[in-house]
């Protein structure tokens, strides 16, 4: 475990979201993640970045469908002021004081779906595909005395070649490269290989990971490509 959040880190509304959901034993296997991991990078590894961001994403674990519900985050988020809706194609999203939080899963091979059901948690997740780096390759600090699970940064770093070069907003692509250039600062070469070397990548995903380097002139040969 890694030394201990300040308590004024987050905004009070995101740190009372990050307390309770806490409080429910999500963070034993599931992880925040998104841009708001930034300030938790700088408090821990010296790291300089402004946030620019309203979104608030957790990568949620994915637990066998049969198991008993652990907790119904879906009442305590919106005990805590948020209001829950779903969009057109079934993904639900809770949205209070101007953030939105959303919950992302892991993507089963290629396949398409809409949304991803979480009874453990009485929830449904947006399915995307290597959600399962940022879980398998995270580490936990606390935060008023409750742990918070994150990717570390090389996991949160590899993540970001990749879904960079997937954007289809201009403005996301940049904020994404922009991202992989402050945590470039902060690799560990080995944990970067060891992750990379866990992965099985296709020839698509190893051109993204390789033009997102290119764009922040970090070299390939140090995550092993």
């Amino acid at each position: 475990m890694t030394k201990s959040l300040p308590d004024n880190l987050f905004p009070e509304r995101i740190r009372n979201l990050i307390c309770a959901i806490s409080k429910a034993g999500f963070f034993d296997r599931s992880a925040l993640i998104g841009s708001w991991l930034m300030p938790i990078y700088q408090e821990l590894y010296g790291t300089r970045y402004v946030l620019r961001t309203m979104d608030i994403d957790f990568a949620v674990h994915i637990a066998h469908t049969k198991i008993a519900p652990r907790a119904d985050l879906n009442q305590c988020i919106t005990d805590l002021g948020f209001v829950d809706y779903f969009t057109a194609d079934g993904m639900q999203r809770f949205t209070g004081g101007g953030y939105e939080v959303e919950f992302i899963g892991q993507r089963a091979g290629g396949r398409d779906k809409g949304f991803l059901s979480v009874p453990e948690w009485h929830l449904t997740a947006m399915p995307l595909p290597f959600i399962n780096i940022l879980i398998d390759y995270s580490t936990t600090t606390m935060l008023c005395d409750f742990s918070i699970r994150f990717p570390v940064p090389e996991a949160f770093f590899i993540h970001k070649l990749i879904t960079a070069q997937k954007r289809l907003s201009d403005n996301k692509r940049m904020k994404d490269i922009e991202q992989c250039s402050v945590i470039a600062k902060i690799i560990n070469d080995d944990r970067l290989q060891q992750i990379i070397h866990n992965q099985r990548f296709s020839k698509a995903t190893k051109k993204y990971i390789a033009l997102s380097c290119a764009a922040i002139e970090f070299p390939l040969h140090r995550i092993g490509m």
